[in-house]
């Protein structure tokens, strides 16, 4: 479906992006329109495909996940079956909760959550290097956050 943005489904985008369980009613306050017409346009964004979920955003940190670390993994083969198994293996690990497949010294980058240093090496022992096909790890721990951010610019 194509849809052509205008200033009206951008403010809708940003309000959105910032407070996904705002009411339609106050969604049009906002943005100076009814209710309806408000209601139609955020369904028209859905439906195509520029809001693909709304959900709760959790603290990791009070939830007990207290290390994030970014795990670059080169592969040995760079043929397509190698790739795909490594696809669909770290998929299967609850702590790895984002995966990038990039370009450079490594092939994939991989976000991991967990709650200490133990417990990222009972993971990494167990699980990932446990993949057929990683010829190299490398690990960066985060030490702090300055900045995070789900919004999109616009």
């Amino acid at each position: 479906m194509k849809l052509n943005i205008d200033d009206i489904d951008t403010q809708l985008l940003k309000i959105l992006q910032s407070d996904g369980r705002i009411t339609n009613a106050d969604l049009a306050k906002k943005v100076g329109l009814s209710a309806p017409s408000v209601l139609q346009r955020v369904r028209a964004l859905e439906g195509a495909g520029l809001i693909k979920s709304y959900v709760a955003l959790l603290d990791a940190e009070k939830l007990g996940k207290k290390l994030t670390a970014f795990v670059n993994v080169s592969l040995a083969m760079h043929e397509s079956q190698p790739i795909e198994r490594f696809r669909k293996a770290v998929l299967e690990i609850p702590e790895v909760t984002e995966v990038y497949n990039i370009t450079g010294d490594y092939d994939f980058m991989l976000k991991v959550q967990v709650r200490d240093m133990r417990h990222y090496e009972v993971l990494v022992r167990e699980k990932i290097t446990k993949i057929r096909g990683i010829a190299k790890l490398n690990t960066s721990f985060v030490l702090g956050t300055t900045k995070y951010s789900t919004a999109l610019p616009f």
